[in-house]
């Protein structure tokens, strides 16, 4: 296929695939790798193709001006890694839909890998390292630009964010996230996520944001008393704040340190 005799046909069909790697394109246009290499730099130069990193490329919609064009931060992480990853944390509860910001940090969750960051074009992707047990009851899918993604549970993505550092915790975005969060969660199923986490410091956080977001939401009581159960004779556990912070309150239920408001 000569690169002259790409079509308008040609571009619909790539703008189609979100985000193609030059495997892609060699697949799609049926050229050797070489020739592949050749298209995506021609594609690129046109604006048909935005790079991501080396060998990966997002596709410009054909009306779209290319030097504003975004590429979906959740369709370039997902082709990057691969299906075996599922968005999880603060990335879950933008896909689950209770998030509007879209932020240049993704993370990402999977048994059997290391925790690390590492950095994806303008992106940075935070990877999780997943408990292997009911992985697949934690996660579920949803489809995103023509492509299926695996999202944790409304129960997992609770928990997940009850595990971040201190460093990327909000007090009152966790609050507003378990608010939005906690109605679309089946109270058994996030029972057993919680008890079957072997972090007492994320069954604490867990606990204490249970409580702060009740009377409004309906959590179980006996839920909350299990996890308090679970965390009985813990040091104190801090929850976005640090030790000497004259705003800080006590949770004495579940032996968490947090921020006071205003």
């Amino acid at each position: 296929m000569e690169l002259k005799r790409v079509n308008r046909q040609d571009l619909r069909r790539l703008a189609q695939k979100g985000v193609v790697t030059t495997r892609d394109l060699s697949e799609l246009f049926d050229l050797p790798p070489v020739r592949a290499r050749d298209l995506a730099y021609y594609l690129k130069v046109r604006g048909f193709l935005v790079h991501v990193q080396k060998g990966l490329y997002a596709c410009a919609p054909l009306d779209v001006d290319p030097k504003r064009f975004v590429p979906d931060p959740y369709l370039v992480v997902r082709k990057a890694l691969g299906e075996s990853y599922a968005f999880s944390h603060l990335s879950a509860l933008a896909l689950l839909g209770f998030e509007q910001t879209v932020r240049r940090t993704i993370h990402v969750s999977a048994p059997g890998v290391r925790s690390r960051r590492r950095k994806l074009g303008v992106l940075t992707v935070h990877v999780h390292s997943a408990r292997k047990d009911g992985w697949l009851e934690a996660t579920t899918t949803m489809r995103r630009g023509g492509e299926s993604l695996r999202v944790t549970t409304p129960e997992r993505t609770l928990v997940d964010l009850a595990s971040l550092p201190n460093s990327m915790q909000g007090y009152e975005e966790a609050l507003e996230a378990y608010r939005s969060l906690f109605p679309r969660a089946e109270p058994e199923k996030l029972r057993q996520e919680l008890l079957a986490n072997p972090s007492g410091t994320v069954r604490a956080r867990a606990g204490h944001l249970l409580g702060a977001i009740m009377p409004g939401a309906s959590v179980p009581d006996d839920l909350l008393t299990e996890i308090q159960d679970s965390v009985k004779k813990m040091s104190p556990i801090y929850l976005a704040t640090k030790p000497g912070n004259p705003s800080n309150r006590f949770d004495r239920r579940f032996s968490v340190v947090y921020p006071g408001r205003g």
